[in-house]
């Protein structure tokens, strides 16, 4: 038999329901999404710099040099929660964590009795002298991602580019002899970014991130404490008669630099 609906056959129905079915992809406003990227942040900047700081201590003599520590480019995983607002428009949380490590440069090395005395120029920094240690750097922004293509159009296709931008805060951790505590400093990032569409559920994220902040380190207490009694000695700085005194205060380092992501976004 060859019914006849509504004066259309078969597979003109059957050709209509698939049509309507078909998944079109869109940036669709009012839709939440969960995106983690993987990448590499290019973080070999200067955290910590002082002239005449001490390096080492002994019973027989203090070490002290222009100290410079300086960190090395890491993996940096960052996690993100989206609220897309308008097909041209969305805000994200982001919390951001840089597995690093740092080295510490000495330079003009001198020695000077513990009790007084003339300074010696040391003529080489011994092998174990330097700081070669773990960094943990944690960036958290809130941000704003503006699709421009999609002011003017449907916010229809598979291929989104962004622009974003936003602030929030970057906190350091250095295991360090010459600082105690973490630092922080508010952030601010620039970046560009594509958004690919695979399907109603998955997207794929490629973004460049410019992260721009200001971190400033507080003094350890003390440098050693090889005898929690005896023998704690204080982070010193030196003047050029090889006299010392508790450093007071680090110079605040202006960090930047760019991060690279790829990844996975799931609509919620």
């Amino acid at each position: 038999f060859n019914l006849i609906v509504g004066g259309e056959d078969r597979d003109d129905i059957a050709e209509e329901v698939l049509v309507e079915s078909k998944y079109v992809p869109a940036i669709e406003k009012g839709r939440w999404d969960l995106t983690l990227t993987l990448g590499f942040f290019n973080m070999n900047k200067t955290l910590l710099e002082h002239e005449n700081l001490i390096y080492k201590a002994t019973d027989e003599a203090f070490f002290y040099g222009d100290v410079k520590l300086v960190n090395e480019s890491a993996f940096n995983p960052i996690l993100r929660l989206g609220y897309t607002v308008t097909k041209w428009l969305a805000f994200e949380l982001q919390g951001g964590m840089t597995f690093s490590e740092y080295t510490s440069e000495i330079t003009d090395p001198w020695s000077v009795d513990p009790v007084g005395g003339n300074p010696t120029q040391v003529e080489e920094v011994g092998e174990f002298d330097a700081e070669n240690r773990s960094a943990l750097i944690f960036i958290g922004n809130i941000n704003a991602l503006w699709y421009p293509l999609n002011m003017y159009g449907d916010g229809v296709g598979r291929w989104h580019p962004y622009v974003t931008a936003g602030g929030g805060v970057a906190m350091y951790n250095i295991d360090s002899n010459y600082v105690d505590d973490p630092s922080s400093g508010a952030n601010i990032n620039v970046g560009v970014g594509l958004k690919i569409i695979a399907d109603d559920l998955i997207s794929v994220r490629i973004e460049f991130l410019y992260q721009m902040h200001e971190i400033q380190f507080e003094p350890a207490e003390y440098f050693d404490s090889r005898d929690a009694d005896t023998k704690q000695v204080p982070v010193y700085e030196f003047d050029d008669a090889g006299r010392y005194a508790p450093v007071k205060l680090y110079a605040p380092q202006g960090l930047d630099g760019i991060t690279w992501q790829i990844g996975f976004s799931i609509n919620l």
